[in-house]
């Protein structure tokens, strides 16, 4: 039997200062592995939630991951120059396979300011709420931003079209900022994308780098899992990332969980077979359970 593992990270009162996805994965392993069954194991986590170290256990790469300044009174006149001024130092231009983790940031430029120190394709890892955002358009930033600060429509119109001519000069095409993705980290996934670069969550990034597909196309089983699992961690980007891969696949996941408060019904309506309780740290019997 062949069985992949991919599960958040653990945190919270009962796993102590929390443990990693890694660490969680392995001991979930070793107990289908005591059973025979071969196992591979794939750490997991979001931009800004544990994705930079699941990606140097993975690769023995470490994501780009500035310290970037508080927002200031008014973000939309605040520019992504301090990304730039840590790009030049962290990772100059041609430097090859760079991966940028931001998962918020202070500024709605558009990356204008950042420009001048991206020259070639950058991946950016961020939460999949940012990956899906587009940039300008009645579902852009300035569009929900702006409504939700009650902001005077003569202001959002004019920021919407000085996004709108920024992806003109990008592209040559002004509607460009619709695309989702385009408004990232603060329009940054415009920039990134016009120069050959991709917008990515931190889960679709490392069961990219993993071979995710082919792994869990040959697995009998998938299992994640999370510390508590409620409709909120359910949806949440490790769990839904993992599901969704075995649904593509048409293998059987489970998730492992210390609690879990999620109905059978929402549990199959999730794409899981169920979600399995561990008891006293032992995943023995979870394992002889889903076993064949």
């Amino acid at each position: 039997m062949r069985v992949l593992v991919a599960t958040d990270s653990w945190r919270g009162p009962h796993a102590g200062a929390g443990l990693d996805s890694k660490t969680v994965g392995t001991a979930l392993a070793r107990a289908w592995a005591e059973l025979g069954d071969e196992v591979a194991v794939i750490p997991m986590g979001a931009a800004g939630q544990g994705f930079g170290r699941c990606l140097e256990q993975l690769t023995g790469v470490r994501p780009l991951c500035p310290e970037l300044p508080p927002a200031g009174s008014d973000r939309w006149s605040a520019s992504s120059r301090p990304l730039a001024d840590y790009l030049r130092e962290a990772a100059p231009a041609g430097t090859q396979g760079r991966v940028l983790e931001i998962a918020a940031t202070p500024w709605r430029d558009g990356g204008r300011g950042a420009c001048p120190a991206i020259e070639g394709p950058v991946t950016l890892v961020t939460t999949r709420q940012e990956s899906e955002r587009p940039l300008t358009g009645l579902r852009g930033l300035v569009s929900v931003e702006g409504r939700a600060e009650g902001m005077d429509p003569a202001r959002m119109l004019s920021l919407d079209q000085q996004l709108c001519d920024w992806a003109q000069q990008l592209t040559g095409r002004p509607d460009a900022g619709t695309a989702p993705g385009t408004g990232a980290a603060g329009g940054l996934g415009l920039l990134v994308s016009a120069l050959g670069g991709q917008v990515a969550t931190g889960p679709e990034f490392l069961m990219d780098a993993a071979g995710a597909e082919t792994t869990a196309a040959a697995a009998d089983l998938i299992v994640t899992g999370c510390q508590e699992l409620n409709m909120m961690t359910l949806e949440g980007e490790v769990v839904s990332a993992v599901t969704e891969l075995a649904g593509r696949v048409g293998v059987p996941v489970i998730a492992v969980t210390a609690t879990s408060s999620v109905s059978a019904r929402e549990l199959r309506e999730s794409g899981l077979e169920a979600a399995m309780p561990l008891g006293a740290s032992d995943a023995g019997p979870v394992a002889r359970t889903w076993h064949w």
